[in-house]
């Protein structure tokens, strides 16, 4: 938990130490459910199914542009961390997630809004194993690791042009595949194991 905590908070003053541009620095919240489909399932839209045990996240996200138009191209590079908090239904006690990652965004212009489709490669950090992961390792006979490979994919739209309400622009809702793995045996000699999410969030770029 300190170690957690202690991580989180030098990165965070170490964000706001650097000289702020607008629209160069994001801030997102979101929440969701443990889902029982597969990572490439829910990518895939062939599985969006909640999972028996309840359990939920809930978290907050912050970001600093790293690349703007990569190549010319609508392409956005983010460095990101987060926290998230993990509701686990009174299976276990409740546990918090550091999360450290590199975003790719690709922005589509269309029908007077701005579209975004995200993927994110990095680490995460939990303070206890996920309820859902504990119950994948038994049935797959795999190990538990609280330090895990992240990754997430995102699909989101501009509200305040959506609502046409120039105040809400730059406000992003979207939904959010939040994912744990151990990246077949890369970390934590976890094969099989680890959890995903469904999750709404909004974003704000300032």
């Amino acid at each position: 938990m300190r170690f957690i905590f202690t991580l989180f908070l030098f990165l965070s003053s170490m964000a706001y130490a650097i000289e702020i541009k607008e629209n160069d620095y994001s801030v997102r919240i979101f929440g969701g459910a443990s889902s029982a489909s597969d990572f490439d399932q829910l990518y895939t839209f062939t599985g969006l199914n909640t999972s028996s045990y309840g359990t939920n996240v809930y978290g907050t996200d912050i970001g600093y542009k790293l690349v703007e138009n990569l190549w010319d191209l609508p392409f956005d590079i983010y460095a990101k961390t987060g926290l998230a908090y993990f509701d686990e239904n009174g299976h276990q006690a409740d546990f918090l997630e550091l999360t450290l990652y590199i975003k790719l965004i690709y922005k589509l212009n269309a029908f007077g809004n701005q579209f975004r489709f995200g993927i994110a490669e990095g680490v995460s950090y939990a303070d206890s194993i996920p309820w859902t992961e504990k119950q994948e390792a038994i049935r797959e006979n795999d190990n538990q690791s609280n330090f895990l490979n992240y990754m997430e994919i995102t699909f989101d739209f501009d509200m305040g042009k959506l609502i046409r309400v120039k105040s809400m622009e730059n406000y992003h809702l979207g939904y959010l595949i939040k994912h744990r793995s151990g990246a077949k045996g890369t970390y934590g000699g976890v094969y099989d194991g680890g959890s995903n999410y469904n999750c709404v969030y909004v974003e704000k770029n300032f």
